[in-house]
């Protein structure tokens, strides 16, 4: 099957030349390419093909699938983002939030299913109320209601392990996060009434691309379809 890339050539303007296979931004003039300033950085160009000095053009990727040089472990599939000045890229960061106490075996890290500053508007509210009220998941917009079941006085019964499979259970939470036991907490305690904003996720601005190949340690070159 065909695959189709889009290459142009940039001037390059890092003081010590760009190699092969890393991401650029733009630089400061028109048609100019330098190597980020930091992790998940904007204005991504793309990835050099090859390496260039101070002055002399280098041809950049801009569509297709690109061979980059990973800066750590990166599963595949992972959404990527310029790591560090090297060009080198990572794992964006997904969002997530704790709730509960790992000391109470009831403690959940909530992680957005997508990476990016989409994650960061994720709420997930856990609900004690009422006598002998059922057990629920609901979604409206960025929110994820669970309400957990009670006793006839009024008491949570509903475990951290019952909230978790619950969530991943329902078809329009499962979308938006997935939780997992925090630290040593098993699952095994009951719940708590309690709401949390999920916080961390990279900008979705930097991502660049999806990468098709996993690393397993940092200068691994892998391939990574782009997205810009």
């Amino acid at each position: 099957m065909a695959m189709y890339v889009l290459d142009k050539a940039y001037k390059v303007a890092t003081s010590g030349g760009v190699g092969a296979n890393r991401v650029v931004v733009q630089g400061a003039a028109d048609g100019e390419c330098d190597l980020p300033a930091g992790a998940n950085v904007f204005g991504v160009l793309g990835v050099t093909v090859h390496s260039a000095n101070l002055g002399q053009s280098v041809a950049v990727r801009k569509l297709g699938i690109a061979s980059i040089v990973a800066a750590g472990a990166i599963a595949t599939g992972s959404e990527v983002c310029a790591a560090d000045t090297q060009g080198r890229i990572k794992s964006a960061a997904k969002a997530s939030a704790v709730t509960g106490v790992v000391g109470n075996n009831n403690a959940l890290r909530w992680t957005a299913l997508k990476a990016g500053s989409g994650g960061n508007n994720i709420i997930v509210d856990i609900v004690v109320s009422g006598n002998n009220t059922p057990f629920s998941v609901a979604v409206s917009g960025n929110k994820v209601t669970i309400n957990s079941a009670t006793d006839g006085s009024g008491n949570a019964t509903t475990t951290a392990a019952q909230v978790k499979a619950g969530v991943a259970a329902n078809a329009n939470a499962s979308k938006l996060i997935a939780g997992a036991n925090e630290g040593a907490s098993s699952g095994s305690g009951v719940v708590a009434d309690e709401t949390v904003t999920l916080s961390g996720g990279e900008l979705g601005n930097g991502i660049l691309g999806v990468s098709e190949q996993s690393a397993s340690a940092a200068n691994d070159i892998i391939d990574v379809f782009l997205t810009l």
